[in-house]
Parts: structure tokens; sequence; C-alpha cells
């Protein structure tokens, strides 16, 4: 099911293989995970990831799949260790998520590889390059009705809509890369190349979390900007319902006239 309501809003998703991918008869490296918790204290954590899917990280849609299981497992974790406290819960996201998320990624990785490789324990094992193996991005959302907690490493995007037309983007690309590097969960020190925001959540907002394959399929970032506010302006116009029915579509030829790569795309809408 793509399309979920909530007790805070709307969440419609969508992940779809790149056209290059179709092509060349490979699968999608994307992956999304959400959940929601309600009994009396609603939120709800999202999750977005991108397998880095070259030679190198030829077990990335394992990582990426693993990744945003982890991130909202994780995400819901926190909220019930700190709900009660507003203070606590953003001082230990900014703090200890990236840590945590990072742990119990590359822990689950290597059970994973123990046994899909069937690695020998009594063997010495490459851990930095068999993480390579899973690299991917990762981009999570905690959702709750006076507050967003908001992380991502590597590329992707997230960003913040608003009823009269505004578009804010919390987080910076990477400017000291080069080309089309980017960070990863397997990098070393992963934890340090996080990006965190904890912001307060107006009524009435929308949140956008996509892999880059969209975003990329756009001439420049304003086009791109363009689009996500003329999501709004359609699901106003036509209803979520008929959004949710047509995005498949919308993406496949985004990707295909585009960027050529998957796409996966993760909407919260709380204005219509």
């Amino acid at each position: 099911m793509s399309l979920q309501k909530t007790e805070l809003g709307w969440i419609l998703a969508s992940k779809r293989r790149g056209a290059s991918h179709r092509r060349k008869n490979t699968s999608c490296q994307d992956a999304y995970a959400r959940s929601k918790m309600v009994e009396g204290k609603p939120c709800i954590a999202l999750a977005v990831a991108d397998g880095h899917g070259d030679v190198k990280h030829d077990l990335s849609e394992q990582g990426a799949t693993l990744a945003v299981t982890i991130a909202v497992k994780t995400l819901i974790e926190f909220f019930n260790n700190f709900a009660n406290n507003p203070r606590l819960l953003k001082k230990n996201f900014k703090q200890d998520f990236p840590r945590l998320v990072g742990r119990h990624w590359r822990q689950a990785v290597l059970k994973d590889a123990a046994n899909r490789l069937h690695l020998q324990t009594d063997n010495p094992i490459d851990t930095s390059q068999l993480l390579k193996r899973y690299g991917t991005t990762l981009l999570v959302a905690l959702i709750l009705p006076d507050l967003l907690l908001l992380g991502q490493i590597g590329d992707g995007d997230i960003l913040r809509l608003f009823q009269d037309g505004d578009l804010c983007k919390p987080f910076s690309h990477a400017t000291e890369l080069i080309g089309n590097a980017t960070y990863s969960l397997s990098s070393l020190e992963a934890d340090k190349f996080w990006q965190t925001a904890t912001l307060a959540r107006t009524k009435e907002e929308a949140l956008l979390l996509a892999t880059d394959g969209l975003s990329n399929a756009f001439i420049d970032e304003t086009q791109f900007h363009t689009f996500a506010r003329s999501l709004l302006t359609r699901i106003s116009e036509f209803g979520i319902d008929s959004i949710d029915a047509a995005l498949p579509h919308w993406l496949d030829q985004y990707s295909e006239e585009g960027s050529g790569d998957d796409i996966t795309l993760l909407i919260f809408n709380d204005i219509f």
C-alpha cells in the first residue's frame, strides 16, 4: 500500500526502478520504510536509502534495505525513550542517532554477509571492504505534532513545503566531494558525515524525502523545486488518491527522460 493515512497526515510513497537499470536488467538499489505510533503519542518515522549500485558496491541493494529498516526502528526507539522530554529527544538525536544507526547497520551487514556469503568466522575478514559492498546513503525523518527531527548522510533531498508556496531545504550538498562521490554509511567514521536538524513543525506543511535520481532528472535545482511545489498543487486540485495513482508513471518518465536512475519518493502531507 503506497498511500497511508495517519493521525498526523498522509504518507505517499513510490519506489521505481530506473530506466538504465531496466535496460541493463539490474535491480532497483533504492529502499524506503515508514512506521507510525499512536497510543496517545502520535509520530511518524520515515527513511529513504540509495544503494551505490556499482561493481564495488554489489550488495548495496541489501545495504539500503537494512539501512531503512534499522533507521525507522531506531527513530521509534528514540521517541519511546524521550517522548516526555523534548529537550533530551533533540539532544540525543543529534549526538547519538548517527552513531547508533551506523553501529546497528554495520552489525546487520556483517550478519547478512555471514549468511549470504557463507563467511567462516575463523578466517580473517577485511571489514571495511565488506561494508563498502553494502554501501548506501540514508535520509530520515521523525515527525511529531510540533517537532521535526531530520537526518541525512550522502546525497538525496529533504524538502519542507508550505501552503503559501514557500520551500525550505534543511541540508546542503557536500561541496568538497568530486563528481558523483557521496558520503555513505560504509564510510570510515560515517557518523561524522551526518547532517541533522531539529525544527519546530508548523501545521499544514509537507515534507519530501527523495533519492537523487529525482533531482538529477531536472536541469537544475529550481526546476526540481518547481516540481516539488507542483505536487502539492496537484494534490489540492485532483486529490491525493489521484496523485498516488499517477506518481509511479511520472517517476518512470522522469527517469527515462532524465537521470536514468532509480527514484524513490516519500511525501508526508498535512496541507490538504
